[in-house]
């Protein structure tokens, strides 16, 4: 009885509980334990499918029922919808409307995933050391965003293109021409198709209650993705950067993969011998260290056949995770199934977890 290796995540994940002045808040007893099937959709993983442990609550929310995402912290940034791959580029124009579908002539073969992979088979373009550029960093750090934070300064704030990356059954979303200024301790969006001579504008006020607030381009603003204090990880596709050679990386879309609450998550890696997930209790805790990265626990659950490799698809069975609430919640979770136990198709994760101390 023997695990290899463990991957830690700490949540702090806030609980809002309502209670008059002279009143003690009541706190839910946290879930001990549970197992969860995840609804992500099936192959083509049309849900990302957030999770909170201690309430045992999942929402699963399409993931091209938002475009992007404006971080309603201190800081002015608007994150992409990793979910779709996303991706957005710099022009060296700050008025929408001088911008013409000559300016964006060749972008197809460029500011798209799957164009991007295609150009390995061949000589490698110049702009391909860039292309890892066109999409936020998939740590989660916000101050590494594709579109740069928005200046006080309107006219320092640039046009992008926009490729709003794909739905889930491989389709284009569409493309946009799009400019962020910012509108008192909010936002406006500034947004038009790439041949439009004028454009639209949307206000998007910050929000406490929320870490990020979400606009569709046909809907506006939309309460897409649970806020930070209702989910600790999420079954999604995701948009991470693949190596592809010395110091080059690009923006590769993986499916079956988990990510932890960005805002309040740590997550780290430790080697252990002679241990299970069944042994495992709160004595061990203590050997645990941590770090801030939503894709700390990403891919490394699950494995896919490779050719020429006895690797098969399915769950690591060597890894399983410890995760921190912030009320101190404290559980130990692994993944039991990847596929569909009947036809063997991917998009049917399921997970177990266990309350080691609260």
């Amino acid at each position: 009885m023997k695990i290899d290796r463990i991957i830690i995540a700490a949540f702090a994940v806030l609980a809002i509980n309502a209670c008059s002045d002279d009143e003690e808040p009541f706190i839910a007893p946290p879930v001990e334990s549970a197992i969860i099937d995840a609804q992500v959709g099936g192959e083509t993983q049309p849900n990302q499918v957030y999770i909170d442990l201690s309430s045992e609550v999942t929402k699963a929310v399409p993931r091209n029922s938002y475009d992007l995402s404006f971080y309603s912290g201190d800081q002015f940034r608007v994150v992409l919808n990793n979910s779709t791959s996303s991706l957005a580029l710099a022009l060296d124009a700050n008025d929408l409307n001088d911008i013409s579908a000559a300016d964006t002539t060749g972008l197809a073969a460029q500011l798209d995933v799957n164009a991007i992979f295609g150009a390995l088979f061949g000589p490698p373009p110049s702009w391909l050391a860039d292309a890892a550029t066109w999409m936020d960093d998939p740590s989660g750090d916000i101050t590494k965003t594709a579109i740069a934070e928005v200046s006080a300064t309107a006219e320092e704030n640039n046009v992008y293109i926009l490729n709003r990356g794909n739905n889930p059954d491989g389709s284009n979303i569409g493309w946009k021409k799009i400019r962020v200024i910012r509108s008192g301790n909010g936002y406006q969006l500034q947004h038009a198709d790439i041949g439009a001579t004028s454009f639209e504008t949307l206000d998007i006020p910050k929000n406490s209650n929320l870490q990020f607030v979400q606009m569709n381009f046909e809907s506006g603003i939309v309460e897409a993705t649970p806020s930070a204090s209702q989910w600790d990880l999420a079954f999604t596709t995701y948009t991470n950067l693949l190596a592809v050679g010395p110091g080059t990386n690009i923006p590769y879309s993986f499916k079956d993969f988990v990510i932890t609450n960005a805002a309040q998550v740590q997550v780290s890696s430790v080697s252990t011998d002679n241990i299970s997930y069944e042994d495992f209790t709160s004595n061990d805790l203590a050997a645990l260290t941590f770090s801030n990265d939503i894709n700390g626990i990403g891919s490394t659950w699950r494995s896919v056949a490779q050719p020429n490799s006895e690797q098969q698809t399915g769950v690591v069975e060597d890894i399983f995770y410890v995760i921190k609430d912030a009320t101190g919640n404290t559980y130990k979770v692994k993944f039991t199934r990847m596929l569909n136990p009947q036809t063997g198709e991917r998009g049917y994760p399921q997970l177990q977890y266990d309350l080691i101390s609260e």
